[in-house]
């Protein structure tokens, strides 16, 4: 005998798990629906997110990478746009938040050019927004990325934003042109970390 019993096993139990991840980027873009945070991403990284002069275009989020010298890089996460009461659930609100929970530090994306939500009123509605949902999310934001600078006359817009927000950098850039995108790179530079995907084999 070779001392192995074996006996009829009994019914396996099944489970359906539902997992969520926590983090899908090192910085997340926040701000209201069109104001350039794919075309930003699109720009500064290799992504494809969708581009259009409408509402809501981005309904789920888009992630690239910000790739640096020496293997590093830093992921980069386009989350849908919010609208007041997004901490309620008005559109969508609870599951782009949710989004935005998943970014370890965030930027503000403005559109300097909107008429109907002037930048500084726009940077109010988000802090609300965010600090409604999750107050912790407030303290996550690193600055302020003014785009659309090129349908602008004059400067008066971008310091008036600065001096109500000193607490932030704000970086002035037009990503559909491409301008001072530069700024940006070296803005978020140190949060890169090593890109597990380029590490030298054995």
């Amino acid at each position: 005998s070779s001392g192995i019993n074996a006996e009829y096993g009994g019914e396996g139990e099944v489970n359906e798990l539902y997992l969520e991840m926590k983090i899908i980027a090192d910085i997340g873009l926040v701000g209201l629906p069109n104001a350039g945070k794919s075309s930003l991403l699109k720009t500064i990284t290799f992504a494809k997110p969708k581009v259009a002069a409408y509402p809501f275009t981005t309904m789920r989020p888009h992630v690239g990478a910000v790739h640096y010298t020496g293997h590093y890089q830093v992921t980069m996460a386009d989350i849908p746009g919010l609208i007041e009461g997004s901490s309620l659930g008005r559109g969508l609100g609870h599951s782009f938040l949710k989004h935005i929970e998943r970014s370890q530090s965030l930027l503000y994306v403005v559109d300097m050019a909107n008429e109907d939500y002037p930048a500084v009123e726009t940077i109010s509605i988000l802090q609300k927004e965010l600090h409604a949902f999750n107050p912790e999310l407030v303290d996550r934001i690193i600055g302020i990325v003014a785009n659309k600078i090129d349908l602008l006359s004059g400067p008066e817009r971008i310091l008036e934003l600065a001096k109500a927000y000193p607490q932030y950098s704000v970086i002035p850039i037009s990503a559909m042109h491409s301008r001072n995108i530069s700024s940006v790179r070296d803005f978020i530079e140190p949060y890169k970390t090593r890109n597990p995907d380029d590490e030298p084999e054995e």
